[in-house]
Parts: C-alpha cells; structure tokens; sequence
C-alpha cells in the first residue's frame, strides 16, 4: 500500500546521535509529520540531531521551516542540528535562504555524525 502522505521517517542511534532518516517529499501537506518527528527528538533533550536528507526528493518552505524552529530550540543549550545528504536543490535552497549559515550540511551521515562535538567513539571508549 503505498503512503498518501509520500513521506515516511525513522529515527537510529548512531555513536549515540539521534539520526531521523526522511523518505520522500516535505511539502504543506507532510510537514505536519516531518515537524512532529523533529519536534520529538528535541523534546527527548536531545542536544544535537543528525537528519539524513538523502532520500527527500522535494522540500518547500514548511521544510525549512521546521529545520529553523529546531535549529532555535537546540541553539540555547548548546546543541545544533546537523544536516546530511541534501540533494542539489535543497543545498541550493539552503544556500540562498542563508539557512547554510546556521545548520551545518554534510555530504553523509557518517560526516555528520563525526562533526558532533563531545560524543564518544566506540574507539575512544
């Protein structure tokens, strides 16, 4: 059955990093989904979040707007939102906005997830 939403999401640690994975589109009608997964992993006190951006296809302004709420709600505490994958268009997006000045991208999520500050490696264990 397919979703009529074309949004899906899971949530996985990795090196104990919250990584939300997104499938599909971000658009007015799935970001109420998108903004609740988010709003989630924030409210969990999470401080730093790693959101794997390489499999949305599409992203318009309530996509971005979420990523902004989330990036002010993290900022206080010392956290931030760390973005990976986005495809061409979303980079651009996120460039032109200015939004790329503020959330740090990452090409995957293995970088991102290395750019978190004070985590512990299974190495450094």
């Amino acid at each position: 059955m397919s979703n009529p939403l074309r949004l899906d999401h899971d949530v996985r640690r990795v090196n104990d990093v919250p990584v939300l994975s997104v499938s599909g589109e971000i658009d007015i009608y799935t970001s109420p989904v998108f903004k609740q997964a988010v709003v989630n992993l924030v409210s969990e006190g999470n401080q730093h979040l790693v959101i794997d951006l390489s499999k949305v296809t599409f992203m318009d302004s309530s996509g971005f707007g979420t990523l902004l709420g989330a990036t002010k709600r993290l900022r206080p505490g010392g956290g931030a939102l760390y973005l990976a994958g986005a495809n061409g268009t979303i980079s651009r997006m996120l460039s032109l906005t200015r939004l790329d000045t503020i959330m740090q991208t990452y090409p995957t999520v293995d970088a991102a997830v290395d750019a978190v500050p004070g985590r512990e490696t299974a190495a450094a264990a």
